[in-house]
């Protein structure tokens, strides 16, 4: 020390000060860390040549300056309390640094540069071959407390091992992944200037004379060296760098690739040596080398190729691009003889500017002239990015046959290598796409997700690095690069950008300069999908569409439901639900793709837009269905056939309500695919919710019976689970109000006073993907699951059969409660323990239970945090299991329950009759949906009334009758809770009520599905419910009914006048002007077993309900308590009252329209006898006997009065209408033989029944406006009508009428009319006396009346063949 500090007299006791403690830190921390190549070098040798270094670094030497506001800092201060990015640079000044600030930040104007830190590295670099670890190839900063990882632009072999200092470098942090990670993987330095040697050594003075390439051979002699193996031969090689290729680690041993070129000739050399891996940093393409000691050997997944390998005497020298070009010598070949060329020349360490060391140029190689498309050399491209030129020659492998598999596990942190065969879900109408193989250089301008490989070059080009070990060092948004042999895919992802630039084993990437800029450290939960990629064998179009499905499950999901370290394992499952078929192929061989030629990898084909499905978020959905909803509106497509001789009255309530059905999978461009959690809000619907909104449901399951029908939804386990919903039908009804005057004003959307559209989803619960599912769901499924592999034997009591026979004994003497209910962590691990010694004894079905219970442990770990689907396990409860007999509807009502800090008026209620079995049971646990055990079944079963009201009322959809369920109350051991009161009676009256139970918002309700209950209870069967014929054919005075029938239409009523809007309270999510157009709707509904059978029609009054989903043509609905009543002309219908309920039962399709089939031929005579019993739609040939009734007019449009000289003729009050309908109808006497019916016909068909042309009926209409009226009618054998028999044109109708062109032999599509739905016996009853006369006698009869049918349509001759 006091010998160093002599040197120094004369400097300031400031500078004296800073001098020791740069002594004292080389003396402790850089020189115990010297090698032999640095000689006998004391501590204050090296000290002055630091201050040397320092002096000359800063510029100013002969002031002999000194920075003293900078400190020495070691690497194990830097990697443990520099938590942000800094930047060090001793060259600078402040106004060099505010500068170099302004370029950065002006280059990416929404990113921060680097903060400055005045801080003095010093070290010497290491290539990462400690004792301590293996070696990796990574160059590292060491000192005597560490070392740290480093990236370095273009190092030189002539660098290890020297202490240099660092004059220019940046420290990027990073958090550490666990407690035992080692410090120096904490962070990584960015060595962006030449380091500053501190010692001279003679060697490091490069002489390009002194070269001695004599007994090295060129590429094409090497390339036919290596035809024939020779043992102990060692060859040296120079050439031109063509390709570097990726470190890889397979089975924990490192190795890479590099190429070599001279003209059209290649040569690879594959680097297998510990000692050797650092070569992969200082080399690069374009550049020159020469490479002494390898041998060849023959690779042995790579089957008649021979490549050269490094070995232990391997050495890499580092030449200028002129050296080569000038070698004209013969080459030698040596022997097992140590390589007498110097190792590693390389120019010498000579200051560089504060912006890196200059990079060699390329020179003269001109345009490739190899046929297999190796590409031409990178031109000078600005920073924003060059061209992307097309790759030359014969473009890619156009044998699309699979590779061979040869490796297993490989990557840079040793993970598995892709296998690649056809992509696992192909589309049949995508066509795959060739990539092109190019150079490229830019600025990386975004880190989409550096975990997952996804950059942004130049604001515009995407780039994915995730078939190649990732290197995540270096690659931040500012930095440099260079790409080589990089594939160019064309619109591969609609999520990414249109051009995409994707790396493969046989790409070379390289950092050319370092970024100035600050950035984030990327989250770790995108680090295992390329593993996934690795594993599925992923195309990069899926890649691409799971890395975006990793996103918006973050956004959509995180933190409420899924927690962030699990959106990996709901983006896996996602995807295996999405791709669920994967096909075979070959594996990827990394030999075949690194060195062979031409090459083939799998980014050489590529699909585009696979899968074909498009994850969208609940909210976009609900958006594509509103937009869809009015878009695909068409006002006139609802009317009737007859729509253009509607009034206003008939035309505005045939259009106020519509319905638009489409199926999930058919939405174009691409399918649609939700993922949400399925929740019961404070309302009665169900509902899939993800962060940025909900959607209503009505949801269907399968039916435990074989026939695989549909029934309504009851299992609660399927509340908090998160799902993938593929098949689902996306329903829009239209609500419209206005005053159209008649149809030709339909295009005029001012006549449209107010709409708006209600937006639901209809599916069911089977098709469903469960990726993470409740806490019932996980313990049903793990049951279903064990059952399964232990072929189906019944788990009953509680999983009793299962438990050891000490666990019986236990259960057994202890007789009291606790026990009974105690369900502890020592239980489940001797059941496990069970389990697991039965899955010994059946190795066949070991691999079903093993996978049901890891994914119910992979379930327990993805638990939504906050959020969850059930009551923690350790509150005590009680519970009781009920049958539920039947419920009614929910309404609004006023339940007499007061309410605090709540106005008074109408709440959501409904209430169920339910048999309560067994008595109340303690729990110590919320035993959730675990099988029914013995204990819960004994005692009596008694009825209960239980009324839900407010939130209570969101388990409506699914409790539903002829289902157990477990009634569980929390936080209470108290048995009265689950006690019903009665009401209060006087004495002597006796009271047929059931006791009622108030359930309470924080109850539970789980559903007891058949295989959790035991005998007899498994075996019960629901009750009784009608049919539509049952209905339309019962004889008994029966009030109420319960039906079933599928919806065949549905007709909007003429509003009311509503006089008094009663008050509601509760949860509604709809807008006022949303209830104003749903309260007080009427509907009617048209209700058949079939499409052409018998029919009922059933009036619902919605004044006092929330309006009901699900009620759309096709869907079977189960109509609950409504009251069946006779119209005055007998027919039967039904209408609801407050009690009823509605039931979706089966969901209907979107496409029965399209597969009608015709109806079929019937005879009038059977048709007659049978009436709707035989069929409501049908195909009649007979022959036009007469036409009984004939009436034509121009009516109103606005008050229905008739037309007459373009004006109403109503005067009291007048009318001031401008426009008029033209309306028709006829009815005609049709026989076939068998029979005789009265047909009518309506405006559409009655010019077919009069055989008139268009232009022809268009002519009558117009002689008609004079009159207005015309009505002609059958007396005896002619026609006659109340007007002037004299009548032109009651003359002409005559003559059609009675001309073989009407009474002509047709056959007509016919529906039978409203009058002929009564049952036969009842219109027997209503025969008539008919006087016949033949000759001189008179006969009387009783004669039915005719059959009467209204016709749909006329088949031409040309339709009946």
């Amino acid at each position: 020390m006091e010998s160093f500090m002599d040197n120094f007299r004369e400097r300031s006791e400031v500078e004296r000060e800073w001098l020791q403690e740069l002594f004292v830190f080389v003396r402790d921390n850089l020189f115990p860390v010297l090698g032999p190549t640095t000689g006998s070098v004391s501590p204050e040798q090296l000290s002055l040549a630091m201050i040397r270094r320092v002096e000359r670094a800063v510029g100013s030497s002969s002031a002999r300056s000194l920075p003293l506001s900078y400190r020495l800092i070691s690497v194990a201060e830097l990697v443990t309390w520099q938590r942000t990015p800094c930047c060090s640079n001793l060259t600078w000044s402040t106004a060099q640094h505010r500068e170099w600030v302004r370029e950065a930040e002006q280059a990416l104007p929404n990113h921060k540069a680097l903060p400055r830190a005045s801080l003095l590295l010093i070290g010497c670099l290491s290539d990462g071959c400690d004792p301590e670890r293996s070696c990796d190839g990574a160059w590292r900063v060491r000192d005597a407390t560490g070392t740290v990882h480093c990236e370095l632009l273009s190092p030189s072999p002539l660098w290890l091992g020297l202490p240099v200092l660092f004059p220019c470098w940046n420290y990027i942090p990073q958090p550490a992944l666990g407690k035992d990670q080692e410090v120096e993987e904490r962070g990584y330095l960015e060595l962006v200037g030449c380091p500053l040697a501190l010692t001279s050594v003679p060697e490091m003075t490069f002489n390009p004379a002194e070269v001695n390439l004599k007994r090295a051979v060129g590429v094409r002699e090497a390339a036919e060296l290596i035809q024939h193996r020779v043992r102990g031969l060692r060859v040296k090689v120079y050439g031109e760098v063509s390709g570097v290729y990726p470190l890889l680690n397979i089975a924990g041993k490192s190795l890479f690739c590099l190429r070599l070129r001279e003209g059209r000739h290649t040569l690879p050399l594959l680097v297998t040596e510990p000692c050797c891996l650092w070569w992969q940093q200082c080399v690069c393409v374009g550049g020159s080398v020469c490479v002494s000691g390898l041998r060849v050997c023959a690779l042995q997944g790579w089957s008649g190729n021979r490549v050269l390998c490094a070995t232990s005497q391997s050495s890499l020298t580092l030449l200028p691009d002129t050296l080569i070009q000038d070698l004209s010598d013969p080459p030698t070949l040596d022997k097992h003889t140590p390589d007498p060329d110097p190792v590693g020349l390389d120019p010498p360490l000579s200051d560089c500017s504060s912006t890196g060391c200059p990079l060699p140029e390329r020179r003269g190689a001109g345009p490739d002239p190899d046929p297999v498309g190796l590409d031409p050399p990178l031109s000078d491209c600005s920073s924003t990015g060059c061209p992307l030129p097309e790759r030359r020659g014969a473009g890619p492998d156009p044998d699309p046959v699979g590779i061979d598999p040869t490796l297993s596990d490989c990557s840079s942190t040793g993970c598995p290598l892709p296998e690649r065969g056809p992509d696992p879900d192909p589309s049949p109408i995508l066509r795959p796409k060739l990539s092109k193989a190019i150079s490229y250089k830019g600025v990386l301008t975004s880190v989409l997700s550096a975990a997952a490989g996804l950059y942004v070059i130049d604001g515009k080009v995407g780039l994915c690095l995730a078939y190649q070990p990732l290197q995540r060092r270096g690659l931040r948004p500012g930095a440099e690069i260079e790409l080589h042999d990089v594939h160019f895919l064309y619109r591969p992802s609609p999520h990414f950008h249109p051009c995409m630039l994707c790396v493969c084993l046989h790409s070379s990437l390289r950092v050319t300069s370092f970024s100035r800029l600050g950035s984030e450290v990327d989250r770790p939960s995108d680090a295992p999908l390329p593993w996934l990629l690795l594993e599925r064998n992923l195309g990069v179009s899926q890649y691409l569409w799971l890395c975006h499905c990793c996103r918006a499950l973050r956004d959509r999901l995180v933190p409420r439901w899924v927690k962030e370290e699990c959106v990996y394992v709901v983006a896996r499952r996602l995807f295996e639900c999405v791709v669920t078929s994967e096909k075979g192929g070959g594996r990827r061989d990394i030999y075949r793709e690194m060195l062979q030629e031409p090459h083939h990898c799998p980014l050489t084909e590529y699909s585009v837009s696979s899968p074909v499905c498009e994850y969208v978020s609940v909210s976009d959905c609900v958006c594509v269905m509103e937009k869809e909803c009015w878009s695909s509106l068409s006002l006139s497509s609802l009317l009737p056939a007859c729509g253009s001789s509607l009034t206003q009255a008939e035309l505005n309530p045939s259009i106020a309500w519509s319905v638009g059905l489409s199926l999930g999978q058919d939405i174009q461009p691409r399918p649609l695919l939700l993922v949400g959690v399925l929740e019961l809000p404070g309302t009665h619907t169900l509902r899939l919710r993800d962060q940025t909104g909900a959607v209503t449901c009505v949801a269907v399951e399968t039916g435990d019976d074989d026939s695989g029908g549909q029934r309504a939804a009851n299992n609660t386990a399927w509340i908090g689970c998160l799902v993938c919903v593929q098949r689902f039908t996306m329903v829009m009804e239209r609500f419209v109000q206005s005053e159209f005057p008649s149809y030709r004003h339909l295009d005029q959307d001012s006549y449209i006073t107010h709409k708006h559209c209600r937006v639901y989803i209809q599916l069911c619960l089977n098709d469903l993907q469960i990726l993470s599912p409740s806490a019932a769901m996980a313990s049903l499924l793990l049951r279903e699951n064990i059952r399964t592999t232990q072929g189906g034997e019944r788990v009953e009591g509680g999983e009793r059969e299962e438990m050891s026979e000490t666990e019986r004994e236990r259960r057994e003497k202890g007789g009291e409660e606790r026990e009974e209910r105690r369900d502890d962590v020592s239980e489940r691990k001797k059941r496990s323990r069970e389990e697991e010694r039965i899955e010994e004894k059946k190795e066949e079905r070991e691999g079903g239970a093993k996978r049901a219970r890891q994914n119910h442990t992979e379930n327990e770990t993805c638990s939504q945090p906050g959020g969850g689907a059930s009551l923690p396990g350790d509150r005590p409860c009680i519970s009781v299991v009920m049958c539920v007999e039947g419920k009614e509807g929910v309404a609004w009502r006023n339940e007499g329950i007061a309410c605090e800090g709540e106005e008074a008026g109408l709440s959501l209620c409904f209430s169920v009759r339910a048999d309560l079995i067994g008595q109340i049971q303690r729990w110590g646990r919320d035993p959730r949906n675990c099988p029914l055990q013995e204990r819960e079944t004994d005692g009596q079963t008694r009825t209960v009334e239980l009324l839900f009201v407010r939130s209570s009322v969101r388990w409506f959809p699914l409790i539903q009758a002829g289902s157990f369920y477990r009634l569980i109350a929390p936080n209470t051991q108290d048995p009265s809770v689950l006690i019903g009161c009665r009401v209060a009676g006087r004495s002597g009256v006796v009271l047929h009520t059931n006791p009622s139970l108030l359930v309470r918002s924080d109850w539970r309700i789980h559903t007891l599905t058949h295989p959790l209950l035991t005998t007899p209870y498994s075996q019960f069967v629901s009750q009784k419910v009608m049919s539509v014929a049952e209905v339309l054919d019962c004889s008994s005075g029966v009030d109420l009914v319960s039906f079933h029938g599928v919806i065949s239409q549905r007709i909007t009523l003429q509003r009311g006048t509503t006089t008094h809007t009663p008050t509601q309270r509760g949860t509604t999510t709809h807008t006022p002007a949303q209830r104003d157009v749903e309260a007080g709707l009427s509907v009617r509904l048209t209700v058949c077993v079939e499409p052409r059978g018998r029919s009922l029609q059933v009036y619902l009054d919605l004044s006092l309900t929330p309006y009901p989903p699900g009620l759309v043509p096709g869907n079977t609905v189960q109509f609950t308590s409504f009251q069946r009543r006779l119209s005055r002309v007998g027919g039967v219908y039904c209408r609801s009252v407050p009690v009823s309920c509605l039931t979706i039962m089966a969901l209907g399709k979107t496409d029965t329209q399209s597969c009608d089939s015709p109806p079929p031929m019937i005879l009038l005579g059977v048709w007659a006898l049978a009436g709707a019993e035989q069929c409501i739609l049908g195909r009649v040939r007979g022959h036009v006997v007469c036409v009984l009734y004939l009436q034509l007019q121009w009516t109103c449009s606005l008050c229905g009065s008739i037309y007459t000289q373009e004006r109403c003729t109503r005067s009291q009050p007048p009318c001031n209408s401008t426009s008029a309908v033209f309306q028709a109808e006829a009815k005609a006497a049709v026989e076939d033989g068998s029979g005789e019916a009265h047909i009518w016909f309506s405006c559409p068909v009655i010019s077919g029944l009069l055989g008139l042309a268009m232009p022809q009926w268009e002519g009558l209409q117009r002689s008609l406006r004079v009159r207005g009226h015309l009505r002609v009618y059958t007396r005896g054998r002619s026609l006659v009508c109340d007007v002037d028999a004299d009548d032109p044109l009651l003359q002409y109708l005559s003559c059609v009428c009675s001309s073989s062109t009407v009474c002509r032999p047709l056959t007509l599509i016919c529906t039978l009319h409203t009058r002929s739905h009564t049952p036969a016996a009842r219109r027997e009853d209503s025969s008539q006396l008919k006087r016949f006369t033949r000759g001189d006698r008179e006969f009387v009869t009783r004669m039915p009346p005719p059959l009467q049918l209204t016709c749909t349509h006329i088949l031409e001759e040309r339709e009946r063949d």
